[in-house]
C-alpha cells in the first residue's frame, strides 16, 4: 500500500495543467486583446486546490477503505456538485454582481474549471478500473 507515487504524481499533473493551461490561457485572450474584469489566477488556484484534494482524497479512500470502492462513483458526483457550490460560494460577489459579462469573460471563468474537472475523471476512471 504505497500511494507515495500515485499522490505525487496526481500533484505534479494537476500544478502541470494549471501552470501550462494558465498560460495558455493568459496568451489566448492576450492574442485576442480581451481584458478580463477579474483575476483568472484565482479560478485556476480554485481548481487546482479542488481538483488536489478531490484526487487526492479518491486515490487513498480506496486503499484505506476498500469496502467504499462501489460508492466511489457517487461519491465523485456528490464532489462535483461541493465543488460547484464552494466556486459560487466563494466568487458570490463577482458571480452574483450586476456586472454583465460577455461570453468570453463567463467563458473564461469555466476552461479552468472544466480542464481540471477531465483530469480528475481520469483519475476516477483509472481507479475504477483498476479495483474491478
Amino acid at each position: 500500500m504505497n500511494l507515495t507515487k500515485p499522490l505525487t504524481t496526481a500533484a505534479l499533473i494537476i500544478v502541470a495543467l494549471g501552470v501550462v493551461f494558465y498560460f495558455l490561457h493568459l496568451g489566448v485572450l492576450d492574442l485576442l486583446d480581451i481584458e478580463l474584469p477579474y483575476n483568472l489566477l484565482n479560478f485556476y488556484l480554485f481548481g487546482a486546490i479542488s481538483s488536489l484534494i478531490i484526487c487526492l482524497t479518491f486515490i487513498t479512500l480506496p486503499e484505506l477503505l476498500p469496502e467504499l470502492h462501489d460508492k466511489l462513483g457517487f461519491m465523485f458526483l456528490f464532489s462535483i456538485f461541493a465543488k460547484l457550490f464552494l466556486l459560487a460560494l466563494i466568487f458570490k460577489n463577482l458571480l452574483f454582481s450586476d456586472t454583465v459579462f460577455t461570453r468570453m469573460e463567463r467563458l473564461s471563468m469555466l476552461i479552468p474549471i472544466f480542464i481540471f474537472l477531465i483530469y480528475e475523471v481520469l483519475v476516477i476512471v483509472k481507479i475504477l478500473k483498476k479495483h474491478s
